[in-house]
């Protein structure tokens, strides 16, 4: 067997003799095409046919220097997004978000980039790494792999067929996670490894299990894995002095106030936690210090502090009647 080390990952690898780095995108498995890939510097995305295979997907890549992308099998590429021209297998990705129009009349294939280490985009902060259309190919469990470093941005949202998995702690750089609404999705690691990062969504995906400390990041604006019981995030939300939005409901992530702080955001939009390492003080100092700051109420205009957190005491009455009339809405457990 190949001594993997940190591909350990990769079981069942041929024996040397038998081994041929070639890859057969038609016979190999998934898990060996990933170990070739490696050997390759090359990225695998799978794709799957749905349907009778005449749609065209929308998919968008971003590299930090042109690469080419290859499709294999039956795939083809197609310059415009009726699938009825410029028909090829490949394409370059280039250093602006680059669209790319995919079919598939049948099966399966990949989607085979050159230079793994410099894909820097599935997606983009504002858009998704595919578009579904009717019998159009899906992307069919797309494995996180250890080569993604360069990779800032991957945003797969509310698309009921495609789904990632693998782990986010080989994704360094990564600054903007947004899988949310993918019930298939199954994404784990920890963001601890990922320092950069400041948009994090797993919204209603509960496949996903991510741990960590949000004291890691200290650039999050946004921070929500509600719907999520088997994430696990500690942290204290005093040191996350520019997210004006955290949602934790739907899981127990042991979230705490300890750094008391006057500077709030100037806008504050959601803080919805349920951790019974909130004490009573805890949750009486998170309601004082939010009102002397006088950061003003936007959107959902939430301050939910219930679940497992401690009451409230008489101490913070006078911060959460002032917060009432700003235009915000408290919910917290009683004395």
């Amino acid at each position: 067997m190949y001594e993997l080390g940190h591909l350990g990952l990769y079981k069942n690898v041929p024996k040397k003799s038998m081994f041929n780095p070639t890859p057969n995108y038609e016979r190999d498995s998934y898990t060996l095409l990933q170990y070739k890939s490696h050997l390759r510097n090359e990225f695998l995305i799978p794709l799957k046919a749905d349907g009778d295979g005449t749609g065209v997907a929308t998919i968008r890549l971003q590299s930090t220097e042109d690469q080419t992308i290859n499709i294999t099998g039956a795939g083809r590429f197609y310059t415009d997004a009726q699938g009825t021209t410029g028909e090829s297998t490949s394409a370059v990705v280039g250093t602006d978000l680059t669209t790319l129009y995919v079919k598939l009349s049948a099966g399966s294939c990949y989607l085979v980039l050159t230079k793994a280490d410099k894909l820097s985009g599935l997606g983009s902060p504002s858009t998704n790494v595919i578009t579904e259309a009717t019998n159009a190919p899906i992307i069919n469990g797309c494995k996180l792999g250890y080569k993604l470093h360069s990779v800032i941005n991957i945003r797969l949202a509310v698309n009921s067929k495609s789904f990632f998995t693998g782990s986010i702690d080989n994704c360094h750089n990564l600054g903007v996670l947004n899988i949310s609404g993918n019930r298939l999705c199954a994404i784990t690691g920890s963001i601890d490894s990922c320092l950069g990062l400041t948009y994090f969504t797993i919204n209603s995906n509960p496949l996903c299990a991510i741990t960590g400390s949000i004291d890691s990041c200290l650039g999050l604006t946004y921070f929500d894995t509600s719907g999520n019981t088997l994430s696990n995030n500690s942290g204290d939300i005093g040191k996350a002095i520019f997210c004006n939005y955290i949602a934790c409901n739907g899981n127990t992530s042991p979230l705490t106030y300890v750094t008391r702080r006057s500077n709030w955001t100037s806008t504050l939009r959601r803080i919805h936690i349920s951790s019974a390492s909130m004490t009573t003080e805890m949750v009486d100092n998170l309601f004082i210090d939010i009102d002397a700051s006088g950061v003003l109420p936007s959107n959902e205009k939430l301050i939910n502090v219930n679940g497992l957190c401690a009451p409230v005491s008489s101490a913070s009455a006078e911060a959460r009647a002032s917060l009432v009339s700003k235009g915000f809405t408290l919910v917290y457990n009683n004395e």
